[in-house]
């Protein structure tokens, strides 16, 4: 049996036969990586309605779109090259999907990033201030219309920075610090994989918190 670097190396002069064979040698790695997105995803529970056999079909695009890029000369074996193109094809199709999914629910081009996060992950404390130091536009729309001045911008950060990682997560997504969109209730309940009743939960908690943590002063009444 030729290699993956043999196959490829046929393919990439036009011999459709080693492609198509390089590309069926591969499929059990293919499907194991799309068993693990559709897993690590809940796509069972999701209202996506992506089964397994489409995460396949992608990553077999990805597969093929690796074969002209591929270089033997640089020691890495193909499978090593191609894996991240297979992944990233399955990866974007659940994520089209999501925007597709939140653009009919809102009827707005409001979008989820694909960059799911589960709240239960524990972030140590430079990944929380990196997060925070990635707030895209600090006068974006803050919990309950609040427009902060410039001068209180630290505080905005101490006081997020005092919140919990579920709770701090969470609000960065929901109030578009991050990406410069308001994502949904719906839209933020998708992304962390939480129900709808667990996410509105989650984000009255978290906004006690904040106000708390803020100087009542500097909130208008």
């Amino acid at each position: 049996m030729q290699t993956n670097e043999q196959l490829c190396r046929h393919a990439q002069k036009g011999n459709t036969a080693a492609r198509d064979l390089l590309l069926m040698q591969n499929q059990g790695f293919i499907r194991k990586t799309a068993v693990q997105i559709y897993q690590s995803n809940n796509l069972e529970e999701s209202d996506l309605y992506i089964e397994v056999d489409d995460l396949m079909q992608e990553g077999s695009l990805g597969l093929l779109k690796a074969i002209p890029l591929y270089d033997s000369s640089k020691g890495v074996k193909f499978l090593t090259y191609a894996a991240p193109a297979i992944r990233n094809s399955m990866t974007d199709l659940i994520r089209d999907t999501s925007r597709q999914f939140e653009h009919q629910l809102t009827d707005k081009d409001a979008r989820i990033q694909f960059s799911r996060v589960y709240l239960d992950d524990i972030l140590d404390g430079d990944e929380r201030l990196r997060r925070i130091e990635a707030i895209a536009d600090p006068y974006a729309k803050m919990p309950e219309q609040i427009i902060l001045k410039k001068e209180e911008l630290q505080e905005l950060y101490a006081a997020l920075d005092a919140l919990t990682t579920r709770e701090q997560s969470y609000l960065l997504y929901r109030y578009g610090f991050t990406d410069d969109i308001e994502h949904t209730l719906i839209g933020t309940a998708i992304h962390f994989h939480l129900s709808e009743s667990r996410a509105r939960q989650t984000e009255e908690i978290a906004l006690d918190n904040l106000w708390l943590e803020f100087p009542q002063s500097d909130f208008p009444l």
